[in-house]
């Protein structure tokens, strides 16, 4: 029992022990953390929001693409019995690319002819026996039919053969071949019409800019490629829906000139310049505080700095337009705001 008891006592004081290293290591702890001083003044750097005219330049970088491109693919197999142009090449609407074999096709065309002729022949002979009343509605009927198969056979074979002619559908450069003279045209393309006599530069805004686009608007262009030469573009599209990162697709037409002459697969950048036309409270982006949907800013009272949540607008990259939250005139941090909290005493940096 005595045992026991011993045994016990060595126990609390173990605890007892350890109790007392614990907070006395607390208040080491506590002793060495800084504490701030709220008499203290914290040194800052300010500058006051003013009224300015906060004029801004929007840049876009996109894509030059055609203004419009097709694969050709031939609507009829057969052999190519003729190839009429190259890559690279510059054809005009209407100019025959590839003749596919239709030798067959003109000689079934030739016996739908004669078919058709023979209908024709037969109906009206018909109709003017009918007025005599020796033939039956129901012959006069089934002459009537066999003209219109007989037609609907020539107008068919007649397509065919058209389509044996591949022609370019419009005006453009031969950006893409895959045909020689013997090969047999089947569903794959055989050529790549490309029109680059103008081109579309599509960019992407974000959502808060893209009220500043309206189709048919005139912008500025200008490419690497051609350093210091700017050309007219006209907005053809201004997309209706947003991506998944909340940008909207818009379109400019870019006309091709001898003196900059554009490719597709481009980079180009379009500028908008924007004019507020009024006073706009303004203040430096240095100042600002918290998420771009919260934004804040201190605001030095007398010597005391307050937090306040403000509303923001455009931007030059250097300044930004306050909408609501600070008046012209208010005194704004803009160096020093990690030793501040809201209520903190300061000192401006003169």
């Amino acid at each position: 029992m005595k045992t026991r008891i011993i045994i016990s006592g060595v126990a609390v004081a173990l605890i007892a022990g350890t109790t007392i290293k614990l907070f006395s290591n607390k208040a080491t702890v506590e002793a060495n953390v800084y504490k701030l001083n709220p008499e203290k003044r914290v040194l800052v750097q300010a500058d006051t929001a003013s009224l300015q005219n906060l004029d801004r330049t929007f840049t876009y970088t996109g894509t030059f693409v055609p203004f419009k491109e097709v694969m050709i693919i031939p609507q009829v197999h057969g052999e190519v019995k003729g190839v009429y142009f190259n890559e690279g090449d510059v054809v005009s609407k209407g100019k025959r690319l590839v003749q596919v074999d239709d030798d067959l096709l003109q000689a079934q065309y030739v016996s739908a002819e004669a078919n058709y002729e023979t209908a024709k022949r037969s109906l009206s002979r018909y109709e003017s026996a009918s007025l005599g009343g020796g033939v039956s509605q129901l012959q006069l009927d089934n002459y009537r039919l066999n003209l219109k198969n007989a037609e609907s056979q020539l107008k068919q074979l007649s397509k065919q053969i058209n389509l044996s002619k591949i022609e370019a559908p419009f005006t453009g450069t031969i950006t893409f071949k895959d045909v020689e003279f013997g090969s047999v045209a089947g569903n794959s393309p055989v050529a790549r019409l490309t029109d680059l006599s103008q081109l579309k530069l599509e960019i992407s805004v974000p959502e808060k800019e893209i009220g500043m686009f309206k189709e048919d608007q005139w912008i500025n262009i200008t490419t690497d490629v051609y350093p210091g030469k700017v050309c007219k573009g006209q907005i053809e599209y201004v997309a209706d829906r947003a991506d998944n990162a909340h940008n909207y697709s818009v379109k400019v037409l870019v006309k091709n000139t001898a003196s900059v002459s554009l490719k597709a697969g481009m980079y180009g950048t379009a500028f908008l310049d924007t004019d507020l036309n009024k006073s706009s409270i303004v203040i430096p982006r240095s100042a600002l505080l918290g998420s771009a949907k919260n934004p804040q800013v201190f605001v030095v009272d007398g010597n005391v700095a307050r937090l306040k949540s403000i509303e923001t607008g455009a931007s030059n990259g250097d300044s930004v337009e306050v909408k609501q939250g600070i008046a012209a005139g208010e005194v704004v941090v803009i160096g020093g705001q990690i030793n501040l909290t809201d209520g903190s005493n300061v000192e401006i940096a003169k």
